[in-house]
């Protein structure tokens, strides 16, 4: 008659699951313990919290190289929706003029998106936000003048 043998665990593994979670115990109570613990972060400096809306020092030449577009300057948002917002967009110092989502701007350079205080542009793939620049003032994104 065939004797059925059962397996038995060797005598240092229960040893190691012991030791093993009393290890993953301690690093989770030593995390837990840093994270309540830790000093509060110290506040940025008033000028990191400032909005960057000066955009006259902005260069885009990577967005425009190749065909000169010369410089797009964002004048007004119309954030309704997906499908029907618009960018109020000058192109070459021309007036204003107010482009759908999808409508090309300028050769190769579309409009895709549209946001409260930006807007965005492809070209070749590429995504670039245009600021809109703060109040009374014409700031012009674009190539860098030739010196």
């Amino acid at each position: 008659m065939a004797t059925l043998r059962f397996y038995r665990p060797t005598p240092w593994m229960p040893t190691l699951a012991t030791v093993s979670a009393a290890a993953l115990l301690a690093a989770v109570l030593g995390f837990w313990t840093m994270r309540l613990f830790a000093p509060a972060p110290l506040p940025l400096p008033p000028a990191a919290l400032q909005e960057h809306t000066d955009a006259s020092g902005l260069v885009w030449s990577g967005l425009f190289s190749g065909r000169n577009v010369g410089p797009i300057v964002l004048r007004g948002v119309v954030a309704a929706g997906p499908a029907d917002s618009a960018a109020v967009l000058s192109v070459n110092g021309a007036p204003g003029r107010a482009y759908r989502i999808g409508q090309e701007v300028a050769p190769g350079v579309r409009l895709v998106e549209v946001e409260t205080r930006s807007a965005v542009l492809e070209r070749n793939g590429v995504r670039e936000t245009l600021p809109l620049p703060p109040r009374g003032s014409s700031a012009k994104i674009g190539p860098a003048p030739a010196r």
